[in-house]
């Protein structure tokens, strides 16, 4: 009985160690994007990367007239709500990490170029407030309008700006 316990002991030793030892060769070679899609069921699952336009290059030709140049303007309005209350002034509006202006009315009002990074610190309150997006310039791509955001006694990330 001992041997027959000894034995199932050993495979059960073996059948560990080389399950960890497979574990750490598959998460290596999850570190390269082509395996992973492979890989990682999740992976295929989410579909396909939606590439924004953000205008990184602002000059275009003009087909009518081509000495003439376009610019795209790297700039969006973005007005910024809250809902229950008429103002929060310790509420504070980052952008890309430092302070830009309070909530000392019910809307704040942003002008914010391509890939700045909107975030909304309440931790001076202790209840939860729902701040939204009000309105923003057509050449906003992200954030949308109408779109609720709650922070409760946190920093609420907003995102990261892209413009058309």
């Amino acid at each position: 009985m001992k041997r027959i316990i000894d034995k199932v002991e050993k495979y059960i030793i073996r059948i560990i160690v080389l399950s960890l030892l497979v574990i750490v060769v598959v998460q290596g070679m999850m570190t390269h994007d082509p395996l992973r899609l492979y890989l990682s069921w999740s992976e295929r699952m989410e579909g396909q990367v939606v590439e924004y336009p953000v205008a990184g290059d602002a000059k275009t030709v003009n087909k009518d007239e081509p000495e003439k140049l376009n610019v795209i303007s790297p700039e969006a309005h973005l007005i910024l709500g809250i809902e229950e209350f008429s103002s929060l002034p310790r509420s504070i509006v980052l952008v890309n990490g430092r302070e830009k202006t309070r909530f000392n009315d019910k809307e704040v009002k942003l002008l914010l170029k391509a890939a700045d990074v909107v975030e909304i610190d309440s931790r001076a309150y202790n209840f939860p407030v729902t701040y939204y997006i009000k309105n923003s310039s057509d050449n906003l791509a992200f954030p949308e309008k109408e779109t609720l955001y709650t922070a409760n006694q946190s920093i609420v990330m907003i995102g990261k700006i892209i413009v058309k």
